[in-house]
């Protein structure tokens, strides 16, 4: 019987496994060479929707540079750079400053776009407050530089297709009608991983968790050096590359997305004004790691990802050397280090509310002491459920979810024969499931099913 879900025509015409190394007489390379002078009609037309906005921009966008603007260049550029690196426009001499300059004006695009909405979301959720003074004037003017910067990469992007490309640059400009306002994204949610939780109380909880996580990580991290150019250098590369930035947004953003599919519009978050206020701090903290991200997106590409020196130096002579780690990191990084600290207090409050919270007293097996092992599966309990438990031996606490803490608090205690952990009441109920099986001393076969997680910590 035929497979249905193979094509009829493949069905008839089955391919041999030795056949498939032979490659027929009239078979292509995998590559061939596109001659430039080919390669300029249809770089025209993929080039020609940016260099409307770029003649936009130069008639006068209506107001101010808008949102929709920053996210319609970001858009064309992302396109045009795709089409650049397929045909390998990166390493040709004539197109490499072409293209950088499209990748330059992506990410500044981008940047931009994003300062523009941390612009609106502190007016919303934040006000006029007036220690926020001086955050809005070094905002406004980060704002008006990187335009600046976007307006003259523009330029130069339009004066490298005339010039040397030869382009046809067109006459008319894009229809300002367009430009007006933004349009919502539809996309879906963010939660490949999120756990699954049995209701809108469990789901609050499992946002406030990740968000105390990640500010936890970023606020440990050593702040950037103020005015040392060799020694903030040393700090991206040694502290929060790009790499890290891009994985912060992407987790801000999973939270946000949760909380929307989730958590918005609820009864709850009606009537809890702390939801709406940590819904603010999401979103204005998503909005500064997207710009810290993006502006280091352009940083890492001109210090270590552009070929050839003539082409670098073109593109930094407009963003400026080093220009967009130092708003990345002292603008930025800084700014988003004191809201997630300023973020806590309500994000606790937030936690508290909507978790079970219990405490419970546990014995250790006779003749057991907390060595290595068992107290790697206590950990691994609570990383599992991603839930804040504090652990206490005698009068003493630590996180539950760090196993140098608890290994240290069970050393400082070798005599005591009781713990005690408070938190949610599923880490809990999972831990006293551990100590009723002994600490998993008796061997990994003997836990119950509901342990199952812990089967991955006996490899190591």
């Amino acid at each position: 019987m035929t497979d249905p879900w193979v094509p009829p025509d493949l069905a008839r015409s089955p391919v041999s496994a030795a056949g498939l190394g032979q490659e027929e007489a009239h078979a292509a390379a995998l590559d061939r060479v596109l001659k430039e002078s080919d390669y300029r009609d249809r770089l025209a037309r993929e080039a020609c929707e940016i260099l409307r906005l770029e003649r936009r921009l130069r008639d006068g966008v209506e107001g101010n540079v808008s949102r929709r603007f920053c996210l319609r260049v970001a858009e064309e550029a992302e396109r045009l750079e795709y089409g650049l690196l397929d045909v390998g426009a990166r390493g040709n001499r004539t197109y490499a400053p072409f293209a950088e300059l499209v990748t330059a004006v992506r990410w500044t695009a981008k940047a931009l776009h994003a300062l523009l909405h941390l612009r609106g979301r502190i007016q919303r959720y934040l006000g006029e407050r007036g220690d926020l003074l001086a955050f809005r004037t070094d905002l406004e003017g980060l704002v008006s530089t990187l335009a600046g910067r976007l307006d003259a990469l523009l330029q130069a992007t339009r004066e490298e297709a005339a010039g040397p490309l030869g382009l046809p640059v067109p006459a008319d400009a894009s229809d300002p009608a367009g430009l007006r306002g933004e349009e919502s994204r539809w996309r879906l949610p963010q939660n490949v991983l999120a756990q699954e939780s049995e209701d809108e109380r469990e789901r609050i909880a499992d946002v406030a968790t990740s968000f105390l996580a990640l500010a936890d990580e970023i606020c440990r991290l050593p702040m950037p050096p103020s005015d040392d150019p060799a020694a903030l250098e040393d700090w991206v590369r040694t502290t929060f590359q790009v790499a890290a930035a891009q994985e912060a947004r992407v987790r801000m953003h999973a939270i946000q997305s949760t909380y929307d599919v989730s958590v918005a519009g609820t009864a709850l978050e009606a009537a809890d004004p702390d939801l709406k206020r940590f819904r603010g701090y999401v979103s204005i903290l998503l909005h500064l790691l997207e710009a810290v991200a993006y502006l280091l997106q352009v940083h890492a590409r001109l210090s270590a990802d552009v070929r050839s020196a003539r082409v670098r130096a073109r593109v930094e002579a407009l963003v400026g050397a080093g220009a967009y780690l130092g708003f990345a990191a002292r603008f930025g990084f800084v700014n988003a280090v004191a809201c997630f600290r300023e973020a806590r207090t309500t994000t606790a409050a937030v936690l508290d509310r909507y978790t079970r919270v219990h405490e419970i007293t546990l014995d250790l097996p006779p003749g057991r002491k907390l060595h290595l092992r068992p107290a790697g599966l206590i950990v691994r309990v609570v990383q599992h459920h991603g839930l804040p438990v504090q652990m206490r031996m005698a009068q003493e606490s630590v996180d539950a979810h760090q196993l140098m803490d608890v290994i240290l608090l069970a050393a400082s205690h070798a005599s005591e024969t009781r713990v005690s952990f408070r938190g949610d009441e599923r880490p809990l109920a999972d831990l006293r499931l551990l100590f009723a099986h002994r600490l998993g001393e008796e061997g990994f076969d003997q836990l119950p099913s509901s342990l199952g997680y812990l089967l991955s910590f006996r490899a190591t």
